[in-house]
């Protein structure tokens, strides 16, 4: 009745309803009967009259201005009394108005579905791409379209009940979905199987809505595509499940995998091997009591139990744990490491994954290179100590072979020939030359550098002392240093040392009226960008390419020795140094033009890395 008013009367009766409820609250505060509850009564009744007349929108703006009426009056004042009058007009006015907006929307709907007068709603009910019925309450097919015709047959010229193409399995469910459909005014989402005429079974999905109470229009779209689609996708993932579980079992690793359930889902074969246990007990149960069927095979139970239930029962990570493993029953003795990773994926987000890796035989090569290390810490310990006794005791003859060398030429140069005089002279070079080789093997053997120990070192001032050090020899020679030479990582007195021997070395074997050394360094020439590579420079005699690796061995002299003097030993010490600080050296050289020495040196770290190691 009271969608057969106008506009103007259903305003007009919205405020002799809101008239009469103010004038009955006034007329009862004067005579004394004052209550907030007397106010929302006599407001909720013009509010429930004036929102049966409107929408949803209008039942909240009804439910509003009712509130603002009830505030005017002291009675319903107040921060929990407002609210709640608020509450109550939203809730009502809002409500009734809901009700009313879908009553009238399923009203219009089925109004255009009964009728379909219009040539355009019309098409779209024949031409729309789901099976679209109309059924009264007994499943009774009123009409329906082209799709449903096609896809499912059946003759049109009678009256079709709706249980003759639904699967006989699912009629039972059927018809309490359709109760439902008439008693609740809409059916979503319901998965159902009709049967065609051909007799094949088409997967859909039903929505339906209540258009009268005897008339409904049921809505079926063919998930035929859909649900091939998905056969594929879990054969698909049935291989790729089986192509994992072989590749799995094939592992050196024991794997054991729990869902979030904490339940174990799969265990690798390797897992029985390790344990001596049938791997498929442990699948299906819970992880802990599966874990409680080989945790006696380690050595120290109780803390591994402590530490697998810790990881199980907080989800935490374990990052690397050692187990031993007690030889047995179906076993071996073994040294498992064990890590427990939860898995965080959002399908299996809350399960983990534990491995059990092997590593029995690294464990054996590690003792065996800590004992090797030992024995070679030892040995070398007592190389040392044979090297300094032994120098020490032949550098005595030396010594003495020298001295009374010099005595038979000082004493007896008068009864001395000139062939004994010269006899002298060479034994006594030779036990001077002796001598130096001793100290320059001593000197080779003790080079050995910690890098624990490597501090920063400033390049430059090494040179400038070096200078001050050789200031006598350098004397008529050119030497060019480039400036600001970087600062590297090492030992200072080695690389004072290094330094010292190249430079040395380049006065030494220089022919040229003006001797002429440059030091300097490139970037980038050698290992990346982790050293610095420096350059000593000098216009001498030059080296053969042949030569170029023979030079840097022991004792190595390609010239008479008459020529120059030392042993040979100066660039085997460089090579040495270089190597303990993890660099190369090379030479690039040019017979009668020069020789150019380069060696890479760690390069130094930054102020505040300095600081950190510090």
């Amino acid at each position: 009745m009271a969608s057969e008013l106008n506009a103007v009367e259903k305003t007009i009766i919205i405020v002799v309803a809101y008239g009469i409820a103010t004038l009955t609250i006034i007329i009862l505060s004067s005579t004394g009967v004052r209550s907030p509850e007397l106010i929302f009564l006599a407001l909720a009744v013009p509010l429930i009259i004036g929102a049966c007349f409107l929408n949803l929108r209008g039942g909240i703006f009804l439910g509003l201005f009712t509130t603002g009426i009830g505030v005017l009056f002291p009675e319903a004042r107040g921060p929990l009394r407002s609210f709640v009058l608020l509450a109550t007009n939203l809730s009502l006015g809002g409500g009734i108005g809901l009700v009313n907006s879908r009553r009238q929307l399923r009203k219009e709907r089925w109004q255009r579905a009964k009728s379909l007068k219009e040539p355009f709603d019309n098409e779209i009910f024949e031409n729309s791409l789901n099976m679209v019925h109309f059924i009264d309450r007994d499943g009774n097919i009123l009409r329906r379209n082209e799709t449903s015709r096609s896809t499912l047959g059946y003759a049109t010229k009678r009256t079709l009940q709706l249980a003759e193409y639904v699967h006989p399995n699912d009629i039972d469910q059927m018809k309490v979905e359709l109760s439902n459909l008439f008693e609740r005014g809409e059916l979503r989402e319901v998965e159902s199987r009709f049967v065609s005429q051909e007799r094949h079974v088409i997967p859909v999905e039903l929505k339906g809505t209540r258009a009268t109470e005897r008339l409904a229009v049921l809505e079926a779209h063919d998930l035929s595509q859909q649900a091939e689609l998905k056969r594929r996708l879990m054969e698909t993932e049935a291989r790729y499940r089986y192509l994992i579980e072989d590749a799995i079992d094939t592992l050196d690793s024991g794997i054991i995998i729990t869902d979030r359930k904490h339940q174990v889902v799969w265990a690798n074969k390797t897992i029985g091997r390790f344990f001596g246990i049938d791997r498929e007990k442990l699948i299906g149960i819970d992880a802990l009591l599966a874990f409680s069927r080989y945790a006696g095979v380690f050595e120290k139970t109780e803390k591994v139990k402590n530490m697998v239930r810790e990881a199980i029962e907080t989800g935490k990570r374990v990052d690397s744990s050692t187990f031993y493993v007690r030889p047995g029953l179906g076993r071996d003795e073994r040294t498992l490491e064990y890590k427990s990773i939860p898995i965080e994926t959002e399908r299996y987000a809350g399960g983990r994954i534990d491995h059990y890796i092997d590593i029995t035989e690294i464990k054996r090569l590690d003792e065996g290179l800590r004992e090797k290390t030992k024995r070679l810490e030892q040995s070398n310990t007592k190389l040392e100590e044979f090297s300094r006794v032994v120098s020490h005791d032949l550098k005595e003859p030396l010594r003495t072979l020298e001295t009374f060398s010099d005595f038979l030429l000082e004493d007896y140069s008068e009864r001395l020939d000139d062939e004994g005089a010269s006899y002298l002279k060479s034994l006594k070079n030779s036990s001077s030359r002796m001598r130096e080789m001793i100290d320059d093997l001593r000197a080779l053997s003790s080079i050995h550098v910690d890098r624990a120990s490597f501090q920063r070192v400033d390049v430059g001032r090494i040179i400038e002392d070096t200078k001050e050090d050789l200031k006598i020899v350098l004397q008529g020679i050119n030497l060019q240093v480039t400036a600001d030479p970087p600062p590297v990582m090492g030992v200072k007195t080695r690389i004072t040392e290094l330094f010292r021997n190249l430079i040395t070395n380049a006065i030494k074997f220089n022919d040229k009226a003006l001797p002429t050394i440059k030091i300097g360094w490139v970037e980038g020439t050698k290992a990346g960008e982790k050293v610095h590579t420096f350059f000593v420079q000098d216009n001498g005699i030059g080296i053969e390419t042949r030569y170029h690796e023979r030079i840097f061995e022991l004792f190595e002299k390609l010239d008479p020795r008459e020529h120059y003097e030392g042993t040979g030993a100066g660039l085997s010490i460089c090579k040495r140094i270089v190597e303990e600080h993890g660099g190369e050296i090379w030479v690039e050289s040019e017979v009668g033009k020069g020789t150019t020495f380069y060696f890479t040196i760690p390069k130094a770290l930054a102020r505040k890395e300095v600081e950190i190691h510090a």
